[in-house]
């Protein structure tokens, strides 16, 4: 399971790959000794830089249980979108989230295997 990460290029109109990150298994997810242990994959705030020179964080955690997805990206400490949900398939890369960063370059996000 990776993040894919790409970018809209303002002279060509198109999207431009920047980063594929593999996802990791994920440590004390869970706090409740009492329940179930879950497969938890992630991404613990790992910086992106784009191509203008911003640097984001990135965070992102998926059971593989449910498909539970959340995909949360940061500018310093403020947190500029965050989006939960659940993949149909393990395989498919929904959902695509697309944002307008600080600086103004358009993102696109997916994970997906």
């Amino acid at each position: 399971m990776k993040l894919y990460l790409q970018y809209g290029e303002d002279l060509s109109g198109q999207w431009k790959s920047l980063y594929e990150i593999e996802l990791k298994p994920l440590l004390n997810v869970n706090p409740d000794p009492l329940s179930e242990a879950q497969n938890v994959l992630g991404i613990h705030l790992a910086p992106v830089r784009l191509p203008n020179g911003e640097v984001l964080n990135v965070d992102i955690t998926y059971s593989t249980e449910n498909r539970g997805l959340n995909i949360r990206f940061l500018s310093g400490d403020t947190t500029l979108i965050q989006v939960g949900g659940f993949k149909k398939q393990e395989t498919s890369y929904d959902p695509n989230v697309i944002f307008l960063t600080p600086n103004g370059i358009h993102v696109s996000a997916m994970v997906g295997a």
